[in-house]
């Protein structure tokens, strides 16, 4: 029997929750099912209205879709490029101009392929064979510095610059930029999350707590593990040497932490 779940955590500094969530299978297809994260960007105001509004015009869209377009993975494409760039525009009518963003990660399953969307620095992963892979590329200032080989992507969380996002949805017509990927459904587990998780615990870590915990407890570990279990990281000495940036440490549940999961 399938598991979707959806879970999201204030965590431990923030004042308010500013991510939403979804995972909702089709009304028509159980076995079509949507996946959604947004994280609403702490450094503008009310980043929450854009998450919501992004996430519920998504979902509403979804359940509404005749099951044939949805499994049609370049009809699909084109459909949610058109909607997110719609969404985009409202939410600046509605809010103005640099007032509020998100990110957006999301993924369609349908009876062959899974297709994931992906804005800004929320991720999409797939687990098989005990391993995790992340299927989205992050688009924000740091992503470079490891797909060029300067760094390891888990140094990225050590760079000051590490929130500063390329692409998003709310503030500007020129940022929606909607990035699209694609994969074969042989896989054990699909997976989402915000920042809020990738930027405090490893892709070793997540890959450890899927072993080690029952397939209906997964989530809810990883979500705790980011919020309330210190991580003893440091500034590996390897960055202190290159000088590329001033560096922070991550600490637990310094954000708002969300996610989702699809497990066959």
């Amino acid at each position: 029997m399938s598991i979707i779940q959806k879970e999201t955590n204030i965590g431990l500094v923030r004042k308010k929750n500013e991510d939403a969530v979804t995972a909702v299978t089709h009304p028509k297809n159980k076995n079509i099912i949507l996946l959604a994260v947004a994280d609403g960007m702490g450094g503008k105001e009310e980043g929450e209205l854009a998450s919501n509004y992004t996430i519920r015009a998504i979902e509403k869209w979804f359940l509404e879709r005749d099951i044939k377009a949805l499994n049609n993975n370049e009809k699909t494409i084109y459909l949610l490029d058109k909607l997110i760039h719609k969404i985009n525009t409202d939410i600046i009518k509605k809010y103005g101009k640099n007032h509020t963003g998100t990110t957006l990660s999301l993924a369609i399953v349908n009876n062959k392929k899974t297709l994931f969307v992906s804005i800004g620095d929320s991720r999409g992963y797939i687990y098989k064979k005990k391993k995790l892979i992340q299927i989205t590329e992050d688009d924000s200032d740091v992503w470079a510095y490891y797909k060029y080989g300067a760094c390891k992507k888990d140094d990225l969380r050590f760079f000051f610059n590490n929130n500063i996002i390329t692409a998003c949805i709310g503030l500007t017509e020129e940022l929606c930029k909607v990035s699209t990927y694609v994969t074969d459904n042989n896989y054990e587990m699909l997976l989402l999350f915000t920042d809020g998780v990738t930027d405090i615990i490893k892709d070793t870590k997540i890959s450890s707590l899927i072993r080690k915990n029952d397939k209906t407890k997964v989530l809810s570990s990883i979500i705790n593990e980011a919020v309330n279990v210190e991580q003893n990281l440091h500034i590996p000495l390897r960055l202190k040497k290159k000088k590329y940036s001033k560096y922070i440490t991550p600490f637990k549940g310094r954000d708002n932490a969300s996610g989702t999961i699809y497990i066959k």
